[in-house]
Parts: structure tokens; C-alpha cells; sequence
């Protein structure tokens, strides 16, 4: 389930760049705070002090009467009040704050988007009444409030420090001198990002926040604030979407930036005397851009591993600052990185990033042990080194060149051969097992055989017979399986390795598996499902990746049914597919009254609802694949050739490329040979689900055959909702007729072809054709 990529989605309570400040003007304004300015902060520390310090200033105060401000799909009518401009950064005006009477108007034209504000403020568009306003601006904000407004002095009232404070804490944590990364970057660096930020603060209802940040490539933004139970408030996105006029295909979430082409790791794991084991680290890291970037440059490293000093390519010292205990590292660049152009920069850092428990090791971050571009999606080169006592085996990404033991250390090499979007590792007083399909990659499963036997002699905790058979054999079956139907893999060799986890994770060459998949299989088929999961990764997240985090049930719904569709081909069991379909439609049916539609995406979890990303992304994802599946299969002869060459066109068209759901869909209308924007419209970008009343009767036809007339009530859905559903007839002595029938609209009455023999019983919806609540009713 690549849950690296999960975890970061799931825990994510804001988009990157909240905030944006500007400041870079051809000559000094009214409202600058005059002396020498300093775009570029020399120090992390004395910038963060200015932003943290900013508050109204009483010599830049205007009185004002109907001023609208309007930024994309929000519009400010500021009625009555004063606005003060704010104190400066880096010597530059960067925000302003209002008192008084105002009028928020905010919509969007996406009806998703409608539906999402709804969920949160139950209006499909907004008018709140506001009495005061923080904004925050790059873009040409402060240039109209000078051409529109006089300034001059005036006393601003005590709790608009409040409000900016309150606005501030929308983007960090003060404790830890944290602001949100791409905000600190414009602050740091003093470049004009076109940002603009407004702090609402409603007369009804929780303050919101409205931005517009061309980092991203939705732009777009509407917070609020979350309630988790038993923790602080967190920041959940009501909204967000691409600004206006933007038509282009995205193949990010973010705009530019700049990123790490290369990683050369060295790691080194000793020993203490508790048997725990530290960690250190030396990563260099060869940077590009394809914007003008820094000199300051965020990356995101584990909030555990603390910095130790920082190097040029020379062996000049380079900045480098990580607060306390946050994930975001701060190198200074010797001068902006142009496009085109490289640098190459050296950080130190160790940590607290592995626990240990009993036989098990616990790497606490699996992917941010290393310094990670705030485009998390980039592709680099991976060198790693590790430098390990003896006695533990290790695996990581790559391809494994050469491995020596020196005093009693192990030191183990591992390259890639191209880049890749992730790295990790694993290691541990692991066994090795091989094992290998005909004609798939070699596994090698790395399992802690004497971990178990702990957990059995200390908690009686029973365990499967001859698990590294059980594990390794579904691993391999699998990897041999998806081959046959997706196509071949690059990879020669697979490392799967247990972790001390209740889920799993998928990267390159290598997938991580619970301990618990290892202790027992269940009987249901979710154990097959969830190795087959991850397995399947090694296709759909990795092999094709998903352009934005709106594509994501290209990864994980994929990976979903493939697990399904290997539990059916390998345990040779309908049952458990169609039983294990009908529990995803359980969990989806029971988020009826707060639908999402899968392409929400990881904006499916949100403060108070953490799970509706494995429901819909994963659970309802699946289901998407598998009624394509079903909808491409042969009725007369059950072949479904036609949905497995879709898929393997699929994968060979964009293997080592990101693809979109459209791209995916146009996949779907060549083998199908007509237009499908219907069915993607309902089921990804949609979240109606159908309920069907049904009846049907028989009646004698001519030459002794016999007519099955179908009446279908559709609800729960719109007048031109529409689906192709699999109807089956039972004539006795294993004669079956099959139909598809097309439902429309409220009411459908359609007759059945005409059979030979009176029908002993009618299946509507046979093999779960259509995701949605069937109940027969009499005629």
C-alpha cells in the first residue's frame, strides 16, 4: 500500500505553502519601513523573529468604505473599519490587518468542490459577515490598498495582535520555530511569489482561511480548523482547486521548486550497550532546479534526527538549521540556484530513528531518513552505504554491489539503476529464505524467526506452521501472477522484510510486511490480499506512477484489486473475492451521508474522520477496477482478455511515467472501443452510489419460449446516473443466461432475451457488476 506516500498524506493537515510573503519592489512604498532592507535573511533565527514579532503599525492606518478585494474565488468587501499595514520582514511591508465590518463571498464551480464545502459548512457557496481580517501578500495587494486608500496615524486596537497571532498559527508551531515551508522560503529568500493569504475571522462560526499560492498547482485554498478527539486542533482543507483559466493536464501537486537529482548515503548503525542501535548519517545531495530557487532550500527530514553541520562540494561550511524537533531542514545555498545550473551540498545528521523491542527493530521513518525535497514525488539516483555490526541482515533499494566485513562491521553497498521516487531500508537479526517462480524475479524474504518464538514462549501467542514457506510462496506466486497479466518487471530481485508494523510498505525492489501477516493467515483471504497488495505496487505506484494526489486510486485502488484478483486466481476461491468485495461495500455504503469520490484522494481523511481514504481510495478504488473488469468480460464465452490487455497496455504505455485518472480513461475507450467520461464522471469524480428496487416476471412466449420482463427503480442518484448491470437466469441443469441491461434513470423496464425454458430464479447485479444496494421486491 506504499504507505510511505499513505503516511504523509493521512498526517498532512495543511497543503505545502499555506503562506507566501513577498517582498521584492522596484523602489521603497508607503508603508516600508524605512533604512536598509534585507531581502535575503542572513540568519534563520532573526528572520523568524521578525515574522513572529509582526503586528500593526499605527503611523500606516486608513479608514475605508466598500473596498472589495477579489483574489480568484473569494471576494472581500471591507463596509466599514480601518486597515493598518503591518510591521516589516526584511525590511518590507507584507501584510495588513482590518477591524470592523466586511463581507466574505467565496464558490467554486467544481460541483465536487460545492459538495466538499457543504460537508463542512453545509452552504454550497459562502456570504459570512466578518469583523476582522489578517492578510498576507506577494502579489499586487499592496499596491492597490495605496492607490485606493490614504494612509496616516491611528491607534489600532489591542486584539488585532491577537489576530495575527491566531493567523501565524495557522502556518507553524512557535515552539519549535516552525511556519509552513514554502511561507519560510519566501521570507528567507525575499522573492515575490504572487502569494496572497486572508485570515477570516467569521461573526459565525470557526475563523477559515483563504489563500491563493501559485506553488501549487491547485492554488486555490479554503482551511479550517479541525477537532481530533484527544489532541490539539489541526488544519483540514474544506477546498481546493486550480485557479481560474488553468486548463493544462497536472502532472504534480506542486509548481516548481527545487529538488535532489542525486543522493550519495552513507549510514552507520552502531551498536549500545542495551542492544539498541543509533544511527548517522553523511547524505550528499546534487540539487536542480528548473525555477530560479533559494538561496534558502526546505527539505523534509524525520523530527528525530538532528542536523550536525553542513558542507559545499569544496568542503566550505554551508548553513544548515533544523529546529528542534520539526521535519523541516533549512539549507542556505551560496546564491540562488539558477535553471540549469547544480550544486552539490553535504549534511551530517544522527538520530533516535531506530527503536528496538525484543528481536524486532523499528525504523520510525521510511522514508524521511534522508533529506527529502518538498516535492516529495521527485526522482533521484540512490548510492547507499551502510555500515552495520555483524550479525544483522539488511536490505534496502537498488541493486546490491559489493559487501565486505571488516572488525566485526558489516559495510553494504546498494545503487539504483535509475531514479526512483523513494528509498528505504530495513534490516534486523533476520533469516533469509529464497524462493522463485518460473520466470519471475527471485524473492528473498527476510523474516525474525526467534521474534516469534518469543512471542509464543512469553505471551502464548500461537503461530502458522512453515510461515516462511507461506509468506515467501504468496510473495513469489503473486509477483509470477502480475507478470502474467500487467507484464514484466525490470527489477531481478525482490527483498521482502518483516516489520514490526500493523500495515505494510511498497519500494522499489522491496516491500515491508506486518509481523503479523508472518504469525498467522486468515482465513478470510485478507492476508493474501494485503501481500498481493503490496507486491502489486511494484506496477502501480512505482512502476506507473499517479500524476497528482487525485490519481492516487491508480496506486491504491490498483494494488487493491490485484490483491482481490490474486486471492481468486491463487486460493481458486469466487467466494472469497466476492465475499471480500462485499465487505468494501459495507465500509463504503457506510459513508453514504459524508460521500467522497475517489478522486479526492487523501483529502478523504480528515481531522475527525481518518478513515475515509482507505475506504474510498483503496475500498472503492478496487471496485471501480473491478467493474471495468466485469463490464469488459466476454458474456458468451467468460473471456476476459479485453480487461487484461487494457491493463497491460496500460502499464507498458506508462511504465516509468505518471498517469492520470483521463489518461487512464482514454486506456479504458480504446479497448473498449467507445466513450466511458460516463462511467469515470459517476465513479471517480462522482460520489453517488445506487440503490436498486427490482422485480421481474415470466411469461409464455411463442414457439414455447419463454419472456422475463425486469422492472428497475433507481435512487439515490441523479436522473441521467447510468449503468450497465449483469443480470443472470438460472433455466436448471447448469444452464445460465446472461444479460447486460442498461439502467437510466428512476425507472427501467426492459425484457430479457428470449429463453427456452421458464427461469428457476433471476440474479440482478450477478457478480457484483455495479456497485451499489439491490433489493428484489415482488411485481
Amino acid at each position: 500500500m506504499n504507505r510511505s506516500m499513505r503516511q504523509f498524506v493521512q498526517g498532512r493537515v495543511m497543503p505545502a505553502s499555506i503562506l507566501l510573503w513577498l517582498s521584492l519592489s522596484p523602489k521603497m512604498l508607503v508603508g516600508q519601513a524605512a533604512g536598509k532592507t534585507d531581502p535575503v535573511a542572513a540568519t534563520f533565527d532573526a528572520r523568524y523573529q521578525e515574522i513572529m514579532a509582526l503586528e500593526p503599525r499605527g503611523d500606516q492606518s486608513a479608514a475605508v468604505s466598500n473596498l472589495v478585494i477579489e483574489r480568484d474565488a473569494g471576494q472581500f468587501t471591507l463596509e466599514s473599519g480601518r486597515l493598518y499595514l503591518l510591521s516589516s520582514v526584511g525590511g518590507r511591508t507584507v501584510g495588513a490587518a482590518f477591524k470592523g465590518k466586511g463581507t466574505f463571498r467565496f464558490t467554486s464551480t467544481s460541483a465536487s468542490e460545492q459538495d466538499r464545502l457543504e460537508r463542512f459548512t453545509k452552504h454550497r457557496a459562502l456570504e459570512d459577515a466578518f469583523s476582522d481580517l489578517v492578510l498576507l501578500f506577494s502579489d499586487t495587494t499592496l499596491a492597490e490598498l495605496q492607490r485606493k486608500l490614504t494612509f496616516g496615524p491611528d491607534n489600532p486596537p489591542g486584539d488585532l495582535r491577537g489576530r495575527i497571532k491566531e493567523a501565524l498559527e495557522y502556518a507553524g508551531e512557535d515552539d519549535h520555530k516552525t511556519l509552513d515551508a514554502d511561507l519560510l522560503a519566501a521570507l528567507l529568500n525575499g522573492t515575490q511569489t504572487g502569494m496572497f493569504v486572508a485570515h477570516i475571522g467569521r461573526d459565525n462560526g470557526g475563523p477559515l482561511m483563504f489563500t491563493v499560492n501559485p506553488q501549487e498547482v491547485e492554488s486555490v485554498h479554503l482551511l479550517g480548523r479541525g477537532h481530533r478527539l484527544g489532541g490539539p486542533h489541526t488544519i483540514d482543507v474544506v477546498t481546493q482547486f486550480r485557479p481560474k483559466g488553468s486548463t493544462a493536464p497536472a502532472i504534480s501537486d506542486r509548481t516548481a521548486g527545487a529538488f535532489v537529482a542525486r543522493y550519495t548515503i552513507r549510514s552507520t548503525l552502531n551498536q549500545t550497550g542495551s542492544a539498541d542501535l543509533t544511527y548517522a548519517a553523511d547524505a550528499q545531495l546534487e540539487l536542480a532546479t528548473t525555477t530560479t530557487a533559494g538561496p534558502w532550500v526546505p527539505f523534509r527530514l524525520y523530527e528525530q534526527l538532528n542536523v550536525d553541520s553542513a558542507r559545499f562540494a569544496d568542503g566550505s561550511i554551508a548553513i544548515a538549521v533544523k529546529p528542534h524537533e520539526t521535519s523541516t531542514l533549512w539549507v542556505r545555498l551560496r546564491h540562488p540556484l539558477e535553471p540549469g545550473a547544480t550544486d552539490t551540498v553535504r549534511v551530517f545528521y544522527h538520530g533516535d530513528l531506530i527503536d528496538r523491542a525484543a528481536n524486532f527493530f523499528f525504523i520510525k521513518s521510511s522514508s524521511n531518513w534522508y533529506p527529502e525535497s518538498m516535492d516529495w514525488r521527485n526522482l533521484a539516483f540512490f548510492d547507499l552505504t551502510f555500515d552495520t555490526p555483524e550479525g544483522y541482515l539488511l536490505a534496502s533499494v537498488g541493486q546490491p554491489k559489493d559487501s565486505t566485513v571488516t572488525a566485526r562491521r558489516l559495510v553494504t553497498h546498494w545503487v539504483t539503476d535509475a531514479p526512483i521516487r523513494n528509498a528505504s531500508f530495513n534490516l534486523g537479526q533476520f533469516k533469509n529464505f529464497e524462493v522463485q517462480e518460473p520466470g519471475a524475479p527471485v524473492v528473498t524474504l527476510m523474516f525474525s524467526d526467534e521474534a516469534h518464538r518469543e512471542l509464543a514462549r512469553k505471551f502464548g501467542i500461537v503461530q502458522q506452521k512453515n510461515m516462511r514457506q507461506v509468506v515467501g510462496n504468496d510473495v513469489a506466486s503473486s509477483l509470477r501472477f502480475f507478470q502474467s497479466v500487467y507484464g514484466n518487471l525490470t527489477t531481478r530481485h525482490m527483498y521482502a522484510t518483516e516489520i514490526p508494523y500493523f500495515e505494510g510498505l511498497a519500494f522499489p525492489g522491496m516491500i515491508d510486511l506486518s509481523w503479523v501477516t508472518f504469525q498467522a493467515t486468515d482465513e478470510s483471504g485478507e492476508d493474501d490480499i494485503f501481500r498481493a497488495h503490496e507486491v502489486a505496487h511494484q506496477w502501480w505506484g512505482i512502476g506507473v506512477d499517479f500524476a497528482t494526489y487525485h490519481d492516487q486510486w491508480l496506486s491504491e485502488g490498483f494494488a487493491t484489486f490485484s490483491g482481490l484478483w490474486y486471492l481468486q486466481t491463487a486460493q481458486h476461491d469466487n467466494k472469497k473475492y466476492f465475499d471480500a468485495l462485499e465487505r468494501y461495500r459495507s465500509s463504503i455504503m457506510l459513508r453514504k451521508d459524508d460521500p467522497d469520490p475517489v478522486a479526492m484522494g487523501y483529502r478523504t481523511s480528515t481531522a475527525d474522520d481518518r478513515g475515509g481514504y482507505d475506504v474510498v481510495v483503496y475500498k472503492k478504488g478496487a471496485w471501480v477496477v473491478h467493474m471495468l473488469r466485469i463490464m469488459m468480460l466476454d458474456l458468451k464465452t467468460m473471456n476476459e482478455d479485453r480487461f487484461t490487455e487494457t491493463m497491460r497496455d496500460f502499464y507498458a504505455t506508462y511504465q516509468g511515467k505518471r498517469a492520470s485518472t483521463e489518461d487512464f480513461r482514454h486506456m479504458v475507450e480504446k479497448h473498449v472501443g467507445t466513450d466511458m467520461g460516463w462511467f469515470f464522471d459517476q465513479w471517480v469524480y462522482g460520489a453517488s452510489i445506487p440503490s436498486y428496487r427490482v422485480a421481474y416476471k415470466t411469461d409464455p412466449a411463442e414457439n414455447g419460449q419463454f419472456r422475463t420482463h425486469l422492472r428497475v427503480d433507481q435512487q439515490n442518484v441523479g436522473d441521467d446516473f447510468q449503468a450497465y448491470v449483469l443480470v443472470t437466469a438460472d433455466l436448471g441443469d447448469k444452464r445460465l443466461v446472461r444479460a447486460r441491461v442498461k439502467v437510466k434513470g428512476p425507472h427501467t423496464e426492459v425484457d430479457l432475451p428470449l429463453m427456452p425454458a421458464q427461469p428457476k430464479s433471476v440474479q440482478f447485479n450477478d457478480f457484483s457488476s455495479v456497485l451499489g444496494d439491490v433489493k428484489m421486491v415482488s411485481w
